[in-house]
């Protein structure tokens, strides 16, 4: 009888024990992430994995929606006004935003926060430079602010999502001042980190403790997610894993949305054959752009239009990129005085159209380099693939050591970019105009925009720049990747952002048993 009731006792106590377990499961998500952040305090935290997570840690005056236009965070609104040359930016602030202790954040707050950043002596910012140019911070009251610069910078809106606000004791204020000093204002915190795994803590109870685990390798990454050991993936995947996935799994979904980084062919416009237009327009056309992304990428990226995707509205050009054209690309060649030779490779003045293609030793983009050099081959173009490790091949980028080079511009918020990537100005070391291209329409467009506080014709502006960027081939623009999450079937209400985001980690619902 007695060994009756224990059985009895353990069979309900083993009940409890896994109901308790999956109780807990359902209070967290865990997610992949291809590699760990490289530094979690706000202000050192340079990678995109640091950054993202620190907008769940840490809450900003502003920040990017879903259509890459401002939206508030800690303030309800704002306004931008000239006092003659000064750009004056004016917060009001929301009064129902608490620091983890408890204590209300308010403008002198702000202040603080610009001050820890912009400090050259102890703290030393990553991002001192951009935010340095905020000459003063005025706090009116405790619920309103100014932002005062000496110029108006289209930039100046933009940084401000690297302005965390923080509150830090005077003793903790060292250099290299780790997250574990540093008191936010964000709905979660930082609760443990490793090097394989970051785990987050709710402010708010009932909410989701959200589990960042680094998985490197992309078979592995697809076995968790078999094996349910991941929640949702915001890791890195190939077309062909991907692919593979959506073929052979049942239970995931798959979220994507097209994203604001642009994959695209950079040309040496002082090359003796590339500083002609037509060559590089007729170049542009035997890349088939469209075939690529659906056999190659496996429908995982848009044709590039321009530098900028969909997501930006504002600057979109519909249908503008080069469909794939070997007729027209011969007699774009033909009028510009090329014939080809016996091996079918297009020749003028007896010089051979001999081209280096630079890329750096990663395996995807080795494979997509090959297949764009067998289609520029078949088109008369004779190119010679150059594999490097990173570091050269980051170094012969940066010192315009090329011919052509596939290369990736991420993170950017907007059109100011243009003005880094080819204003004249920005030939290297001043910026990354490191295929030379020089258009004075083009620098003049961009030099009205960067000064035109009206927004409808800084826009207009940038517009007529990035027309002429792309009638100029400044660049062969290529795709936008898309942004893929994939997820358990279970994990509701996911709504990735083209910026890749992870403030829609707010939104989420676990409706996994």
């Amino acid at each position: 009888m007695q060994f009756k009731q224990l059985s009895i006792f353990i069979f309900i106590l083993t009940i409890s024990l896994v109901s308790h377990s999956k109780n807990i499961e359902a209070k967290s998500i865990k997610m992949a992430i291809s590699s760990a952040p490289s530094n979690l305090s706000p202000f050192y935290a340079t990678d995109a994995n640091s950054q993202n997570i620190n907008r769940l840690v840490h809450i900003t005056l502003t920040d990017f929606s879903k259509e890459m236009s401002f939206i508030c965070r800690f303030c309800e609104s704002y306004k931008e006004r000239m006092e003659g040359k000064k750009h004056i930016i004016s917060f009001d602030l929301r009064k129902d935003v608490k620091f983890w202790d408890g204590e209300l954040v308010s403008a002198k707050d702000v202040y603080n926060s610009w001050k820890y950043f912009t400090d050259k002596e102890v703290i030393k910012s990553k991002f001192g430079f951009g935010l340095s140019r905020i000459k003063n911070v005025n706090v009116i009251n405790k619920s309103q602010v100014e932002l005062i610069y000496d110029e108006y910078n289209p930039d100046n809106l933009s940084d401000l999502a690297l302005l965390k606000i923080v509150k830090i004791q005077k003793d903790k204020i060292v250099p290299n001042i780790s997250f574990k000093d540093i008191v936010g204002a964000g709905p979660y915190k930082i609760k443990s980190e490793s090097e394989l795994e970051v785990v987050l803590s709710p402010i708010k109870k009932g909410s989701l403790d959200l589990i960042f685990k680094v998985v490197k390798d992309e078979t592995t990454l697809a076995l968790k997610l078999i094996n349910k050991e991941i929640d949702l993936s915001l890791a890195s995947i190939s077309p062909r894993k991907l692919f593979w996935l959506k073929e052979n799994v049942k239970g995931i979904d798959f979220h994507n949305v097209e994203g604001t980084n642009l994959i695209y062919m950079g040309v040496n416009h002082k090359n003796e054959f590339l500083k002609n237009l037509n060559v590089r327009k007729a170049i542009s056309l035997l890349i088939p752009r469209e075939q690529i992304i659906k056999y190659k990428l496996k429908g995982t990226a848009t044709p590039a239009s321009s530098f900028f995707s969909e997501a930006f509205t504002s600057m979109y050009i519909k249908n503008g990129f080069d469909k794939y054209n070997p007729k027209e690309s011969e007699r774009l060649f033909k009028e510009s005085g090329f014939s080809k030779d016996e091996e079918g490779t297009w020749v003028k003045d007896g010089r051979k159209l001999s081209l280096i293609f630079r890329v750096s030793n990663n395996k995807n983009t080795i494979e997509t380099v090959e297949t764009i050099k067998d289609f520029l081959k078949k088109g008369g173009v004779d190119v010679t693939v150059s594999v490097q490790e990173w570091g050269t091949f980051y170094r012969n980028l940066k010192q315009g050591n090329f011919d052509l080079i596939i290369g990736q511009w991420v993170g950017f918020t907007g059109p100011a970019i243009l003005r880094f990537v080819f204003h004249s100005e920005s030939v290297p070391p001043n910026g990354a105009n490191r295929g030379n291209f020089i258009n004075k329409m083009f620098d003049k467009y961009i030099d009205q925009a960067t000064v035109e506080q009206d927004e409808k014709k800084r826009n207009n502006y940038y517009k007529q720049a990035l027309e002429i960027s792309n009638r100029e081939y400044s660049y062969i623009n290529l795709w936008h990747p898309n942004i893929v999450w994939i997820g358990r079937s279970c994990i509701k209400n996911i709504d990735v952002q083209p910026n890749g985001s992870f403030l829609p980690l707010l939104e989420m619902v676990n409706d996994c048993e």
